[in-house]
This record gives structure tokens, sequence and C-alpha cells, in this order.
């Protein structure tokens, strides 16, 4: 085996958790600057407009090429759940993160 293998190594483990930091940088920029838009989707969520929608829907109103995704039952609610979920892994990550 080679005397400085594990140099190599080291520089690989690096270079990954750098680039997976940076990864993550530019996905938390990206939620942070989404976050008034989050905000207005839960907004139209919790709204009379939505119930409007939602029997322009049954009533087969809205043309069938316009996406309806946010008028499915889950859709909304379902990321509403992945966003906490996603929350609470990063606070639980961080945590050990800051412990090591």
């Amino acid at each position: 085996m080679d005397k400085y293998a594990h140099i190599t190594e080291m520089e690989n483990i690096m270079v990954e958790h750098n680039e997976n930091l940076k990864q993550m940088n530019r996905i938390l920029d990206s939620l942070d600057t989404q976050r008034e838009e989050y905000r207005k989707l839960l907004t139209y969520y919790y709204s009379e407009q939505r119930d409007w929608d939602l029997d322009d829907d049954m009533k087969h109103l809205i043309p069938e090429n316009v996406n309806r995704g946010v008028l499915s039952e889950d859709g909304i609610y379902d990321l509403m759940g992945e966003y906490r979920d996603t929350a609470i892994r990063m606070l639980e990550i961080a945590v050990r993160m800051i412990k090591e």
C-alpha cells in the first residue's frame, strides 16, 4: 500500500464536503429568496379564492390545459409537511455538525 494513500483519501473527503456545502448553500439561498412566494402559496391555500377555484374545477370551468396541481387534495398540504420535515432534519443535522 502506498505510504501516502491516506493523503489522497483525506483530500477526496475534503473536496467532496466542500462541494456538498457549496451545493447546500446554493439551495438554502434559493429557499431563502423564495420565502415570500411560499407564504403566498400558503395564503392561497387557506383563501376563498382557492375555494372558488375548486368549485370552478368541479364544474369543469377551468380549461383542461391549465395545470391544477395546487387544486389537488394533498398537493400544497404535502408540500407544507415536507417543508416542515426538511427544516427539522436540517436542524438535527446542524446540531450534529456543530457538536462534531
